[in-house]
């Protein structure tokens, strides 16, 4: 046998063969907080299920940053990331919206007791010392004039309204009672659900790459919400009773 001529037809027939190119996945870098429920450190949540759905792999990579809202906010604004989870319309942001909200958000609030005692909503606020995490903007959105600050620690402005230094504390329920162990003195405060409700969208970078994937964004998640599969994804992490877009 020639091995010589063997070798050259096998060398003619792999060549001939053809060859299957397999395109990369299109990377899509987005930053959030971590919201207990929504948005899980170990990768799990209603958004980040709902960005499966919206983005599946292997056409699509996720890659997830975590970090507080108010870098949150400059990463997009400074177009570092292509998307970012959990904005309010008021939002003064140069990003771009997604075409519908994702949800309903309802913000809590944990109250002295004795601000409790006397609660009548968002009225009852007036004057008084109302305190949030940074960049949240929640003076922008409730027309009560208040002493109103933002800081960077959850467990410090819990300490504070636990003490009665400060009389109130905006933020979400699940994560204050994730910091009641930690709290410098046995739990005082008063935590009070569904303060306010606001609409929940995504944004993406305000370039050529982000109007793109809100392109995408905005079809596929319509195509969820038609299906039921959207708020079916909302109940798992919600519950059975929870409205996605009546506030939880």
């Amino acid at each position: 046998m020639n091995h010589k001529l063997f070798r050259g037809i096998a060398v003619l027939l792999f060549c001939c063969m053809p060859v299957q190119i397999i395109a990369a996945p299109t990377l899509v870098k987005i930053a959030t907080d971590n919201w207990v429920g929504y948005t899980n450190l170990d990768g799990s949540g209603f958004y980040f299920d709902a960005l499966k759905q919206i983005f599946p792999e292997p056409e699509w990579q996720l890659e997830i940053e975590f970090v507080p809202f108010s870098r949150v906010r400059y990463l997009i604004a400074n177009q570092k990331v292509d998307m970012a989870l959990g904005f309010y319309p008021a939002d003064s942001s140069a990003s771009l919206y997604s075409e519908q909200p994702i949800e309903v958000d309802s913000v809590d609030i944990a109250l002295t007791p004795e601000l409790a005692a006397m609660w009548q909503g968002v009225e009852s606020l007036a004057y008084k010392k109302v305190q949030a995490l940074l960049e949240y903007r929640f003076d922008e959105l409730i027309a009560v004039p208040m002493y109103y600050e933002e800081s960077v620690n959850l467990l410090d402005l819990l300490n504070r309204v636990n003490q009665g230094r400060i009389d109130a504390v905006l933020d979400y329920k699940p994560a204050m009672l994730a910091k009641v162990a930690e709290l410098s003195h046995p739990r005082q405060f008063v935590i009070v659900e569904n303060v306010f409700s606001l609409e929940v969208y995504f944004v993406f970078s305000n370039n050529s790459s982000g109007k793109n994937l809100k392109t995408h964004f905005d079809k596929r998640l319509e195509q969820l919400v038609e299906s039921g599969e959207l708020d079916k994804l909302f109940k798992v992490y919600v519950g059975e009773g929870a409205d996605r877009l009546n506030g939880k």
